[in-house]
């Protein structure tokens, strides 16, 4: 079995996972724009609880996004000076699919699971998921919409799709027709969370697909441009 660490820091929440084999610890603390400050900590605390030496690391995994820009850099600084630091090969996973990985341990009737964030803006960063038989597969790749635009669409797909999940805090930002909302199950404490990015990093491992450190790509969806405009707007 491998050894290896994972890092979200996707969302306000920022978290650390350690794989030692069979075993686990993680650490997750919710506290907003503190990322940069707690990420290495975490990661030396549980490298020293589990006798671990940052050298005896297979590779490191890392959340790829979408979610916070300023968080996704911050975790990718982190995990990507690891890796080049201990000469190791990097794993990146989806934040909505580490959502969906939750929704599955979370709901196990489940059959697939819509999985939200808030992009702000009057946007969001959204994928569907099928999630029985123990898999977590994209039936719709994340993407960026506007919210009038997904309320639409989410009405679409889950008016024939019992046992589907909508699953993230922003899932609160949608009104569904009562007859739709009494076939779904709504879990607004779905967020993207280092456990969830170890397991199915551990998939992609097994399955070979890792990268170097020097080729490792955040998925953003929203372009710079957008970025820029929102920031002027907040300053």
């Amino acid at each position: 079995m491998a050894t290896f660490i994972a890092l979200d820091t996707s969302s306000t929440a920022c978290s650390v996972a350690l794989v030692h084999g069979e075993s686990r610890i993680s650490k997750l603390s919710d506290s907003p724009r503190e990322h940069a400050g707690l990420l290495l900590p975490f990661v030396d605390e549980l490298l020293s609880q589990a006798g671990v030496s940052a050298s005896d690391l297979d590779f490191v995994a890392c959340c790829q996004g979408p979610g916070s820009f300023t968080g996704l850099r911050i975790g990718l600084g982190i995990a990507q000076g690891l890796a080049f630091a201990l000469n190791k090969p990097m794993v990146g996973v989806s934040s909505l699919a580490a959502m969906a990985r939750t929704v599955q341990l979370s709901h196990p009737d489940a059959l697939s699971t819509a999985c939200l964030l808030d992009a702000r803006m009057n946007e969001i960063y959204w994928a569907v998921y099928e999630i029985g038989n123990g898999i977590v597969s994209a039936s719709v790749e994340p993407n960026l919409i506007g919210k009038n635009e997904l309320n639409a669409t989410l009405l679409s797909l889950v008016q024939d799709a019992p046992q589907t999940v909508i699953a993230g805090e922003a899932a609160r930002l949608f009104n569904f027709p009562s007859d739709i909302s009494q076939q779904l199950i709504f879990d607004f404490n779905i967020a993207p969370n280092a456990d969830a990015i170890a397991d199915l990093a551990l998939e992609k491992w097994l399955q070979g697909e890792a990268c170097a450190a020097k080729d490792f790509q955040l998925t953003y969806l929203r372009n710079s441009v957008s970025w820029n405009k929102r920031q002027r707007i907040r300053s």
